[in-house]
């Protein structure tokens, strides 16, 4: 039974979730009408294929589009509408041959053509930067193309890949407003509604192209019907799960799911390993005081108690890093785990302050953004303890995008950073030709760069060049891997998981995954 403060907490939210979905235009599916209803804290502001970065693993993309290939749980790249393809010797070109029988829901045949139409429309967009590292494409017959790269960048052919949605050049060009409002998809899912950042829904199609049963589970739709709401704030989660508003909700926050957790009775709550972890960056500004520091930066590891941050952030719910990255990234070392990663030592941390250039007196500033100011504070708390003052800056979202790749903004920056292999988050980080400051922290370290370079090429992608990236930014303290904090899944215990699907993130895949109690 729900525990009597849950009780309330509906009672009292219900009045005021029901007001703002009627508002939003939403309205609730029961549970036992065929359709799994899902919580997500955001959603898709348009339909149109050309999209950012941003949100590009949320699983309702391949609800959404089709794309030539997509990465698997073990971070393999796999066939979908692409049936097969080559590589040239010098791994900058790829030929690709797609299915002889691919439609889109309104009868439109897609060829080779329509992919060549997608990939130059992208690249004119420049919203996704993958598109940028190509150097040239052409259809080569009705069913085939080819991409050169302008590098052999490890995995940049698997994200293009992924990141070329399958779409007929005339119904996109026959659409009023390019698919933001309704799209024509080959997908085995149709949305037949939709509310920009509020609710949307998706229905199997019937006239699918191809047989699901050829299709990955991972990809394969099982679910009659999925409909999302968007439902920004935590609050308002309980009121929405006691309405039957909602069945299920991925990407649940620590305070969701600590409720979640103390009703064991109503609620699922499925828990996996992190695939971005938590990190500390060391400003590389010349002005700063551990731009060019290597002790400070090294007492300031040692001063924070990891530990600390999973029990006082993640309410217990995480575990220890031992890189910057967690294991999830493709090239991750297990034989790092076995090593000295700078625990906890206070101790060692104060003798290390002694031998910096730190003057004792100069605040440093903590740049965070507002979701992640707990953290900052028990870092802030912890490095006073081994005598170094520091404060946080933990500013609006649109202020922390526009300054967080320059280092003079801050002396220290907490952040999360997604990606599929290592050289994806060193390239965003630490390549020193990569912005005009610098790196992501203005810092100008051309020995790194040539260590990183030597990894991103498909041949250079070896355990003896990442161990030399990895020993480099730890032994100099470049950035700190601080914590990863576990993924959350929650579902109402109305329904029944019969056989969970993971995907590409490692959490589940509800479109996927096959239930009882819809």
């Amino acid at each position: 039974m729900k525990k009597l403060a849950s009780r309330i907490l509906a009672a009292i939210l219900i009045a005021t979730l029901s007001l703002s979905l009627i508002a939003c235009g939403g309205n609730g599916e029961q549970t036992g009408d065929g359709v799994l209803d899902c919580a997500v804290t955001s959603g898709l502001t348009s339909l149109t294929p050309f999209v950012s970065n941003g949100g590009r693993d949320a699983f309702y993309w391949k609800m959404t589009y089709e794309s030539l290939g997509y990465m698997n749980y073990n971070k393999e790249l796999t066939p979908w509408v692409a049936k097969e393809w080559s590589v040239s010797d010098d791994n900058l070109t790829y030929t690709v041959t797609i299915h002889d029988n691919v439609y889109d829901s309104a009868g439109n045949h897609i060829t080779a053509s329509d992919i060549c139409w997608f990939i130059g429309e992208a690249v004119n967009q420049a919203l996704k930067p993958v598109f940028n590292k190509l150097e040239s494409w052409e259809q080569v017959d009705e069913y085939t193309f080819s991409m050169t790269l302008k590098s052999n960048m490890i995995g940049v052919f698997e994200y293009l890949m992924e990141d070329i949605f399958v779409v007929s050049e005339a119904a996109y060009k026959a659409s009023p407003d390019g698919f933001a409002t309704e799209c024509v998809s080959t997908n085995q899912y149709k949305i037949t509604e939709f509310v920009a950042s509020s609710d949307w829904k998706y229905e199997l199609r019937e006239d699918y192209w191809g047989n699901p049963e050829d299709l990955c589970e991972e990809i394969r739709g099982i679910v009659p019907a999925v409909k999302f709401h968007v439902i920004a704030e935590a609050s308002q989660v309980t009121a929405a799960f006691a309405t039957d508003l909602v069945d299920y909700m991925d990407g649940a926050t620590i305070n969701i799911v600590s409720e979640m957790l103390n009703n064991p009775d109503d609620y699922t709550v499925l828990q996996y390993e992190g695939h971005q972890g938590y990190q500390l960056f060391f400003s590389g500004y010349e002005t700063s005081p551990v731009a060019d520091d290597v002790k400070l930066r090294q007492a300031i590891c040692y001063a924070i108690d990891n530990q600390a941050l999973i029990d006082g952030y993640c309410q217990g719910l995480g575990s220890m890093l031992y890189d910057v990255c967690p294991s999830f990234y493709k090239g991750y070392q297990t034989s790092w785990e076995s090593e000295e990663y700078y625990t906890f030592n206070q101790e060692k941390a104060k003798e290390l302050v002694a031998e910096s250039n730190y003057d004792g007196t100069t605040s440093m500033k903590i740049l965070v953004g507002q979701w992640g100011s707990r953290v900052a504070e028990i870092i802030v708390n912890e490095l006073a303890a081994v005598g170094i003052k520091a404060e946080v800056f933990s500013p609006e979202a649109a202020l922390l995008m526009a300054i967080r790749l320059d280092g003079s903004n801050y002396d220290m920056f907490i952040n999360t950073i997604g990606g599929t292999y290592l050289p994806d988050h060193w390239s965003i980080r630490y390549d020193p030709n990569a912005y005009a400051t610098g790196d992501g922290t203005s810092r100008h370290d051309y020995v790194l760069g040539e260590l990183l370079y030597k990894t991103w090429t498909v041949e250079g992608f070896t355990t003896e060049n990442i161990n030399e990236v990895h020993n480099y930014l730890k032994d100099n303290a470049i950035a700190y891997g601080l914590f990863n904090q576990n993924n959350f899944c929650v579902y109402s215990n109305k329904l029944t998981l019969e056989k969970e699907v993971d995907g590409f993130t490692h959490k589940c895949y509800p479109f996927a995954s096959t239930w009882s109690g819809i």
